[in-house]
């Protein structure tokens, strides 16, 4: 093995971990003087790695062979480690509550390792190595929702912890499965295997409870259990890791085992003509999440488990791209996580302002924001907007490409198979507006403490790359749209980029 190979292409990971050892470093030594470590060194040290890190991608482009199966090379691993590192960054920036973190240097460190491990598993289409990558993420996530040591925050950490114990059974179970049939440890001899025995009741039954087990990632209706108390009860820089890294690597996993591995046993959802596969499925689970998922956060009060309960809903959407097994639908529903993960960061961190403020994160403690910081409403508009699909935002441009994309993929003639599927989205993205309307009134119409109220730079940081950001997206969305589609149709051996 050509190790010099091996560690500049793991260049990114290798730093991160560097920076968890020193961040636990520096705490133990300041700790060992008596002092508590200081936040804000803590918070520099970590943000100064996850800095190093990006600049590593772009600086030392991985090339030539890979060193080891183990690692991918392909655009997607590379766009994806940079949209990790970019929102780990974003969740760093997000201060704390009172007391809430106690221990920095060891939250710090289990963060970082938790971006290590997401940034391990986009980077990979080895069956095992894929698992042991997700468990370092997950492991350290559960602990990262439990730090405050709060009733509130144990209970959604145990809950996490069981409910994705169960999943990683389920994953590491269908991967066990997926090998004995094909013997093969990665995804293309899968696939290989799969073109010379499509309906093997062992590729069927691995992949199924795969697709279980990247559906408690991707918090997906009926696996979403976990959600609205982990929204609720954890620190937000978890939340933020959890909401919008985690399920932006969820879904590239997901789109490399349908794309990679089973493209060949697809099917199809269309009305009146079902072919069994896994398209039929991932419609199940998609009519699921939209429905459950907005429904029920239509009766929500508190703004965090409103954003859990968007989370499964925006789940559906995305899975409403997979459904049509295409490259050009699946890139656009990778652009949507990235912009649904912006958005859903950006309202996290102006709902931790207003929590630290009001107490608590009811709707009802959002009256009068506009009053009281400007900026930080103007900020809220935008990602309300965003995540309901409103023009000229990026959370529009992203319906708009995923369902137009879906559409196209799976047109026969005159006739597109899941027409149902994306009208049964768009009416219920439709239905969302009333529930982000409902904070924005509070926001903007509803009278309310009216004294002005600051925030550190960390977190107008936070709170403002991600409205820019969303702004500038749809106003210009090949700026990532095109990269991202161009990667997912390498990935797939695809020959014509499609925007």
């Amino acid at each position: 093995m050509n190790y010099s190979a091996l560690f500049q292409q793991l260049l990114p990971e290798v730093i991160l971990v560097v920076t968890a050892l020193a961040v636990l470093a520096t705490a133990l030594a300041i700790e060992g003087r008596g002092k508590p470590a200081p936040l804000s060194v803590i918070s520099s040290i970590t943000c100064l790695g996850l800095l190093l890190a990006g600049a590593s991608l772009i600086l030392f482009p991985a090339t030539g062979e890979a060193a080891t199966p183990m690692i991918a090379l392909d655009p997607l691993a590379r766009l994806f480690k940079g949209v990790v590192i970019a929102l780990g960054l974003l969740a760093v920036l997000l201060p704390p509550a009172k007391d809430e973190i106690r221990q920095p240097g060891e939250f710090h460190a289990l963060l970082l390792f938790a971006i290590t491990g997401l940034c391990l598993t986009v980077g990979t289409n080895h069956l095992l190595f894929l698992f042991v990558a997700l468990e370092l993420a997950s492991l350290s996530l559960y602990l990262l929702a439990g730090f405050p040591r709060t009733a509130r925050a144990s209970e959604a950490s145990l809950k996490y912890f069981l409910f994705g114990g169960v999943s990683a059974a389920f994953l590491l179970f269908g991967l066990s499965l997926i090998y004995g049939f094909s013997r093969a440890a990665t995804l293309p001899e899968v696939a290989t295997a799969l073109a010379a025995d499509p309906t093997s009741p062992l590729a069927i039954a691995g992949l199924a409870m795969v697709l279980a087990g990247l559906g408690f990632k991707l918090a997906a209706a009926p696996f979403h259990y976990w959600a609205p108390d982990v929204y609720q009860g954890a620190p937000a820089t978890s939340v933020a890791l959890v909401a919008a890294a985690s399920k932006a690597v969820g879904l590239v996993v997901l789109v490399r085992f349908l794309l990679v591995g089973f493209h060949a046993s697809g099917g199809s959802a269309a009305w009146g003509g079902i072919v069994s596969g896994w398209s039929v499925w991932l419609s199940i689970l998609a009519a699921g999440s939209i429905l459950f998922g907005n429904l029920l956060a239509l009766a929500q009060t508190s703004v965090r488990r409103l954003l859990a309960y968007s989370a499964v809903a925006n789940t559906g959407y995305l899975l409403v791209g997979l459904c049509a097994n295409g490259a050009a639908a699946a890139g656009a529903a990778l652009f949507y996580v990235v912009v649904y993960g912006l958005a859903t960061l950006g309202a996290l961190a102006v709902t931790a302002a207003v929590e630290r403020e009001a107490g608590d994160d009811s709707v009802a403690s959002f009256a009068g924001l506009v009053h009281r910081s400007p900026l930080q409403a103007l900020a809220l508009l935008v990602f309300m907007a965003s995540l309901a699909g409103i023009p000229p935002l990026a959370g529009f441009v992203g319906k708009f490409a995923l369902f137009s994309q879906a559409l196209a993929e799976t047109t026969v003639g005159t006739v597109s198979g899941i027409t149902w599927l994306v009208a049964l989205a768009a009416v219920m993205s439709a239905v969302s507006l009333y529930y982000y309307l409902q904070v924005l009134k509070q926001a903007f119409v509803t009278d309310g403490e009216t004294a002005a109220t600051g925030i550190g730079i960390g977190h107008a940081l936070a709170i403002g790359v991600p409205a820019v950001a969303l702004v500038v997206l749809g106003l210009f969305p090949s700026l990532l749209l095109e990269p991202v589609s161009t990667a997912v149709f390498v990935l797939s051996d695809g020959r014509v980029n499609p925007l």
